[in-house]
């Protein structure tokens, strides 16, 4: 299936939204928390964390439209200083409600009961509950002219995390940590650590041509996991040869079972001809039809034939209330498409 852009653009714009935030995978989430010159605090849900450099250690995220308040980025730009939290299983239905629009002086941590913490004598605020915290100054702030949209690049102050993340190599393990990603705005998941695979280098790289297991094993490489012991059939070499006992009866059985599906098959394509005709006749009727405002998508209107006959014209008044001839009542869907409603 392929969606063109005008069709996207068509759609209802909450459903287009979670469409267009989900193209992009999976995201990590982090609750960044705030402190205005007042000490007022506060905690917000972000998507859109990205690593920007190792030496110096910085960070940024990107700051939606300014053209309703932010008191993450009011926050900020005041201070200079902000935390980012990582978001645990044990408490990310609270972290996605801290982007509900609350009052500058109503406290995230007290509305959705998250616990106010502050470490190394920061003066940003952090979440008690996350394991894995960041103190973050800020050292640059970037307009996005497209979407007008700001990109927040910060340098890394100081991390807390506990010591059973950090493997040999320096990497955090972020499946100990039980930290959640998100797809699209609300869709939360768990994180699974796969492998880890060696820095890619040209000179050696591995032969994707050669069979990484004997074809006796079964292994699953979408989830990653053997599954012999899921399959219905046995999979050793022990196991009973699959034949058939009767092949020419076979075959016959086949060749009905296969004339049967294909004359289903056949009965199913010309009922969704005679369907598609009949939408497009639909569709060159109304959209011929004479009406002087735009129909909006899920309305009810109605069809009426002209006295002279030459032009037929949409409107919402139901046939009950005039005498004129009612050719049909209609309906147009998201997609732009009229459908016709049964009497």
């Amino acid at each position: 299936m392929i969606f063109k852009k005008e069709q996207i653009h068509s759609w209802e714009s909450a459903y287009r939204l979670k469409f267009v935030n989900s193209l992009s995978g999976y995201k990590s989430v982090h609750l960044i928390g705030t402190k205005n010159d007042n000490g007022n605090p506060n905690l917000a849900v972000f998507n859109s964390i990205i690593h920007i450099s190792s030496n110096p250690a910085r960070i940024a995220f990107v700051m939606r439209s300014l053209s309703v308040p932010r008191h993450t980025y009011n926050n900020i730009i005041e201070t200079g200083f902000y935390t980012i939290n990582h978001v645990h299983k044990s408490f990310f239905k609270q972290a996605h409600y801290t982007s509900a629009k609350f009052e500058s002086d109503q406290s995230e941590f007290d509305v959705c009961n998250l616990t106010e913490e502050y470490v190394d004598q920061f003066s940003a605020p952090f979440v008690a509950e996350s394991t894995m915290k960041i103190g973050m100054k800020l050292v640059e702030d970037i307009e996005i002219k497209e979407g007008q949209c700001r990109l927040i690049v910060g340098e890394v102050q100081f991390v807390e995390s506990k010591e059973e993340y950090l493997e040999e190599d320096g990497q955090l393990d972020l499946e100990k940590a039980n930290d959640v990603c998100i797809t699209g705005l609300n869709q939360y998941s768990s994180v699974k650590k796969l492998e880890n695979i060696p820095y890619a280098r040209v000179g050696k790289l591995p032969n994707f041509y050669q069979k990484e297991r004997p074809d006796n094993i079964v292994f699953d490489k979408e989830t990653q996991s053997y599954n012999a012991n899921l399959l219905p059939y046995g999979t050793n070499i022990g196991a009973p040869s699959i034949g058939t006992s009767n092949l020419s009866r076979w075959k016959t059985q086949g060749v009905t079972s296969f004339n049967h599906v294909l004359k289903s098959k056949v009965e199913g394509i010309k009922d969704a001809y005679e369907i598609l005709v009949e939408a497009y006749k639909i569709n060159e009727l109304l959209y011929n039809a004479k009406y002087e405002f735009e129909p909006i998508i899920g309305e009810v209107y109605h069809l009426y034939e002209k006295d002279n006959r030459d032009e037929n014209f949409l409107s919402l008044v139901p046939p009950s209330t005039w005498k004129r001839k009612h050719i049909g009542s209609f309906k147009l869907n998201s997609e732009k498409v009229w459908s016709e409603l049964k009497k």
